[in-house]
């Protein structure tokens, strides 16, 4: 047994004597062969995966049951399965596709020696075939002969006879201008999304100078009243003590309101870590909490279970409730909803939490539902029409959804966020 394995499992590599010959005219003379090899564009790439099989069928019969786990402890053995798969032949598209010059310069060549280094493709679809899978297909990190890297879907499938045969079919296809246009207009959706949230704070100011205002004018009264108490003959130093601590405490206060904005106002990368829905809520409340005050609404929160984790951008999330509050602010001062409400849900259901944010406002009309999540539409005059179009982009990139819908049970509307809970 080799350093690192179980009994009954050998990590050595260890190519098998017998190769497998491709012969056009004996072995591949049906109509898939012609087409994969002879005519398509894609590249495709016949593998012989003896090796690999035979790895695989060490693992099974020593008692590996998870895989993952084991190739994790045991690298030799994943650099082993990355190793036993052996090209036999090649078609044109792939021996463009690699920067070879003939079949001849790829036939022979381990397929490792295509994909980058750090690429998990090639474990994967061990991973997968273990588990009973009859194909796999991944985005990959590959590599040409000449070093240069490039994005490919690679997807791998044994033939019909692969179980006994060990000919496996292999394709490529090249998707770098496509990867690159998704970088692209991700960066413009960040952008987007940043402009919207400069935007949003700008609508907010009010409510942020106010916000700031309270602390600092609390440490101007209270340093007042420590000037008075330093004229006095006899020092208080207790009482002294005492506003010291609420002049600090006021400081404080006032540098989470600027550390608050400035982090909404920040252009910066996306950066997913598992946070409570109940503390992005409330500190989306806090932004604005001034405005609901000014507009008299009455506002609660209600979520079922405080503890309750997504995988999200922080911010981004804020931005969405942050947006879906202001507007239902903005409907009830244009509306001047008499008793003016707004309610925000959270509760979750099987791998999911749902967060409404209702109003009891005049409610949306029938001929503008299905376009309020478009770009450039919006009710108000004085709107971009941006802001939920981004929301709905955000939502999207967590893996959720956002819908909006009229209230049936009374006036007003609804907003409603789905989002894949965070299991730890």
């Amino acid at each position: 047994m080799t350093r690192g394995g179980l009994a009954g499992v050998s990590t050595d590599f260890k190519p098998l004597v017998d190769p497998i010959v491709v012969a056009t005219e004996a072995d591949w003379n049906d109509a898939w062969y012609l087409v994969c090899m002879k005519v398509s564009t894609i590249g495709f790439v016949v593998v012989d995966a003896r090796e690999r099989v035979a790895a695989l069928d060490e693992l099974h019969a020593a008692g590996i049951v998870d895989l993952s786990g084991y190739l994790d402890d045991h690298p030799v053995m994943a650099a082993r399965l990355r190793h036993g798969m052996v090209i036999l032949d090649v078609n044109e598209a792939a021996v463009r596709m690699f920067g070879a010059v003939t079949r001849a310069d790829m036939i022979g060549q381990r397929t490792q020696r295509f994909f980058d280094p750090l690429c998990t493709a090639q474990i994967n679809s061990a991973r997968a075939f273990a588990a009973g899978a009859t194909s796999f297909q991944q985005q990959a990190h590959s590599v040409r002969l000449d070093g240069s890297r490039f994005e490919t879907l690679f997807c791998v499938v044994p033939r019909a006879d692969g179980a006994t045969s060990g000919l496996w079919l292999a394709s490529f296809v090249d998707i770098t201008e496509h990867v690159q246009r998704q970088a692209a207009l991700n960066t413009l959706r960040d952008e987007l999304a940043h402009v919207s949230r400069v935007s949003t704070l700008g609508e907010l100011s009010a409510s942020i100078a106010h916000e700031i205002g309270q602390p600092l004018s609390s440490i101007g009264m209270t340093a007042g009243a420590m000037l008075r108490l330093l004229d006095r003959e006899e020092l208080n130093r207790d009482l002294l003590r005492r506003q010291c601590q609420r002049i600090v405490d006021q400081v404080a206060r006032a540098g989470d309101i600027i550390d608050r904005t400035r982090r909404m106002a920040a252009k910066r990368d996306g950066q997913q870590a598992p946070v409570s829905i109940a503390d992005v809520l409330n500190e989306s409340m806090q932004f604005v909490q001034h405005d609901l005050n000014r507009t008299n609404i009455k506002f609660s929160i209600m979520c079922g279970d405080h503890f309750t984790t997504v995988l999200a951008d922080r911010i981004q999330l804020q931005q969405v409730f942050v947006n879906l509050l202001m507007n239902a602010i903005q409907i009830h001062r244009q509306a001047q909803t008499r008793m003016p409400e707004i309610t925000v849900e959270a509760f979750s259901q099987d791998d999911f939490i749902t967060v409404h944010v209702i109003d009891n406002g005049p409610g949306l009309a029938d001929d503008s539902v299905g376009r309020l999540f478009d770009s450039f539409f919006t009710t108000r005059a004085e709107g971009l029409g941006l802001g939920l179009g981004i929301c709905r982009t955000i939502v999207a990139a967590h893996g959720g959804s956002i819908k909006a819908s009229s209230r049936i049970d009374a006036t007003g509307a609804r907003f409603s966020v789905c989002l894949p809970l965070h299991r730890a």
